[in-house]
């Protein structure tokens, strides 16, 4: 009789215990919170010849979990760019990040099918920052962004280097 109670304790334990072991394991891979920029792959754009006066040179990032408050965005997407050089002579350099949203994912690529036309320009709602310059004007000019969820522009901030302008 103890032989039977005691294997009926243990399969008690074992469907008790497995179950909160798998999810506590399950808790640990939950997507970090954390901010993190990558470059939308495909939507490098490069405008004028290698001849002209002036190349305009267009990158595009995403930001997961941008920073809510805009003075920390800046300062996140700064860090960035100066740990991710954009170079170049003679270019104007226009650099945008977007978040994540329903519209724009993290594995979001411009679809140019007949009729399905999906580019950036269509995801203005979701853009957050950006950064312009150029080698006649070094000064990197940073606009950032606090948006609604439909993208309606709720605070503007415009920096130039360090100073906030406007």
């Amino acid at each position: 009789m103890m032989i039977v109670n005691s294997k009926v304790l243990a399969l008690i334990m074992g469907i008790v215990f497995i179950p909160l072991a798998l999810i506590g394991c399950a808790g640990s891979g939950e997507p970090s919170r954390e901010p993190a920029i990558f470059e939308i792959a495909n939507t490098e754009e490069v405008v004028g010849k290698k001849g002209d006066e002036v190349l305009t040179l267009r990158k595009h990032y995403m930001i997961l979990n941008p920073p809510e408050d805009l003075v920390e965005l800046k300062d996140f997407i700064e860090g960035y760019v100066k740990d991710h050089p954009v170079e170049g002579d003679n270019r104007f350099i226009d650099l945008s990040f977007y978040r994540e949203s329903d519209d724009l994912p993290r594995d979001w690529q411009p679809d140019e099918s007949y009729m399905n036309t999906d580019r950036l320009e269509h995801h203005k709602n979701d853009l957050i920052a950006s950064i312009t310059w150029s080698d006649s004007r070094p000064q990197k000019e940073y606009d950032v962004y606090d948006k609604s969820e439909e993208g309606g522009i709720l605070k503007r901030m415009r920096f130039v280097e360090d100073r906030l302008v406007d």
